[in-house]
């Protein structure tokens, strides 16, 4: 699996380096963001383009991170909650076991004699 995690990330190095290449000129280009609302306006500086790209690149990783951490802790929390049960369930057999082996009556053949 680490090995399939270091192609897929090599590639997209790879693959990010050539769209940085080919899009010099555009990504040297700057705009800025405005944003209108009824009570006011809002203008950003003037932002390159790279800039922007890259910004948005890691708010998706970091957006996919917190993801991930979120998806981790709730395994965590399952994991815990089956190892209770699971230590629950142990006792409850062990309980069993043990008046299974008290309740266990030895019941001896007597002879009988069709015999007599």
């Amino acid at each position: 699996m680490r090995f399939i995690k270091v192609i897929f990330g090599s590639l997209l190095v790879i693959i990010g380096l050539i769209f940085i290449i080919e899009n010099k000129v555009v990504l040297e280009q700057t705009l800025q963001l405005r944003l209108d609302l009824y009570i006011g306006s809002f203008q950003s500086p003037s932002i390159p383009i790279w800039v922007l790209v890259l910004f948005t690149f890691f708010l998706g990783v970091f957006t996919a991170s917190l993801y991930g951490v979120y998806e981790l802790l709730k395994q965590r929390q399952t994991i815990r909650q089956l190892r209770h049960n699971l230590e629950i369930l142990s006792q409850e057999i062990k309980r069993a076991g043990a008046v299974a082996e008290a309740s266990t009556i030895t019941i001896e053949p007597t002879p009988h004699s069709r015999d007599e």
